[in-house]
């Protein structure tokens, strides 16, 4: 608190938004003027509970079976001190997190993805193990206007493709950094208008604290130079998706110790290492809704593409779903591929501890992998009994609903409300779709300016 403070006055900070995150992955906030700052958060802040039964267009869903319990009734959040950032991109504002308090009556709110975050590390800590992680997000930059995207053609990489508008990714490289968002490095993608900017790993919670504001900050500084940023799956009809790859290792509660490489094993990989990997795989249906949500994240999910279609691991496998990348001792790290850029990074994040977990306790086996030059998404490379992922949004539904393991990791009251939030996008289409709309139009309409 008092280094909070010492920024407001010191930094000039006139305004403080208070934030959350809702279930499809977006923030939504309350500002208040800096004077007030100490008072909120000796007290709380209030939000109606439809932030979290709400679509991306904050439309209710009303037959969400919270939002009939408890209608419009207040959550009450406390604000997590530690999370105060100045935001570079903001005229003097700074930015604090919210961790939700109670609902009416003083009931406990099950619902929350930072939450649900939080206790997925704590049940990690519980085996004596930390969480090493950053998520590695490509995302879409178009003009504002015609959303015609900022750059055309496939040319991944080529240095031309970012000089035009060098003025404004040096912008975004700048004020990341400046929010304490350590960037990688940035790179043009294999899709019109497509960018990745990977970020520097992170202990524990911070790692996805990261990655959400990573996601607002990018969309903002876009909108403040007439360009509009969107991480939703697959904007344009042609062409490669986008993804949200969560980079992950396993050390000792302290940090000191990684647990992930092992010189003497196959692969390199530890026995914990194995357990986990295969933990991931056997939960990889679920994941392939808890991590690429939307229905347009389906349209991603292609063969050809380097979008996991089965759960498969290799070492070095930009094919598989699980990559194994070898790097050494403390180097070495596994990349979960199965999301998609739209995930909510606290759900993605909790999940794929969740899932680890259970492969550690377990103890399961590490199926067969796929050789590095081998494609995963040709039949004749797959490992006999390797499960494929589900394509449309029913079936990955019924593989959740069918996972006892992570329903009961993510709580019950969050695995109905997500389930009711997918079923109303589906309506919403199919009803689109009747009146004569275009499916794809749809999409973008619905996920392309808030995801």
């Amino acid at each position: 608190m008092e280094n909070a403070l010492k920024t407001i006055s010191e930094a000039g900070i006139q305004n403080v938004r208070f934030e959350v995150s809702d279930i499809n992955g977006i923030a939504r906030s309350k500002t208040i003027p800096a004077r007030r700052f100490l008072d909120v958060c000796k007290s709380y802040i209030t939000f109606p509970w439809p932030i979290y039964a709400c679509d991306p267009l904050a439309q209710i869903v009303e037959d969400h079976h919270l939002f009939k319990k408890y209608f419009m009734s207040d959550v009450f959040f406390c604000p997590d001190v530690s999370t105060f950032t100045v935001l570079p991109w903001v005229k003097n504002t700074a930015r604090v997190l919210l961790s939700p308090s109670a609902v009416a009556n003083d009931v406990e709110v099950t619902v929350d993805p930072r939450q649900i975050a939080l206790n997925q590390l704590s049940a990690l800590k519980k085996r004596n193990l930390s969480f090493f992680s950053s998520f590695e997000y490509e995302f879409w930059v178009a003009h504002a206007e015609t959303q015609e995207p900022l750059i055309n053609g496939y040319n991944s990489y080529a240095t031309l493709r970012l000089s035009k508008h060098q003025k404004f990714f040096d912008r975004l490289m700048n004020n990341l950094h400046g929010a304490g968002i350590r960037i990688e490095c940035l790179e043009t993608e294999y899709a019109i208008g497509q960018f990745e900017m990977p970020m520097e790993p992170e202990f524990g919670i911070q790692a996805v604290d990261n990655a959400a504001t990573f996601r607002t900050g990018v969309k903002e500084m876009a909108m403040q130079e007439y360009f509009a940023a969107s991480f939703m799956s697959k904007p344009y009809e042609t062409g490669e998706g986008a993804s949200g790859h969560l980079n992950h290792s396993l050390w000792s509660v302290d940090g000191k110790t990684p647990k992930l490489s092992d010189p003497s094993r196959p692969f390199g990989l530890s026995e914990i290492g194995e357990h986990w990997i295969a933990g991931i795989l056997a939960h990889a249906p679920a994941l392939s809704l808890l991590q690429s949500p939307t229905l347009n994240c389906r349209d991603r999910v292609q063969p050809g593409t380097f979008s996991p279609i089965n759960a498969t691991w290799g070492v070095d496998n930009r094919t598989c779903a699980v990559r194994w990348k070898r790097r050494g001792g403390h180097g070495s790290y596994i990349e979960n591929r199965i999301g998609s850029s739209a995930g909510n990074p606290y759900i993605s994040f909790a999940a794929t501890i969740a899932a680890g977990i259970d492969g550690i306790d377990r103890r399961l086996p590490v199926p067969k992998d796929v050789p590095f030059n081998k494609d995963a998404h040709v039949a004749e490379n797959i490992p006999p009994g390797i499960e494929l992922l589900p394509t449309e949004m029913e079936g990955a539904l019924d593989a959740l609903l069918a996972d006892q393991t992570m329903i009961a990791a993510l709580g019950t009251d969050f695995i109905e409300s997500f389930e009711q939030l997918k079923r109303h996008e589906m309506q919403v289409l199919k009803k689109h779709v009747e009146d004569g709309g275009d499916k794809f139009q749809w999409a973008k309409d619905f996920y392309f300016e808030y995801i």
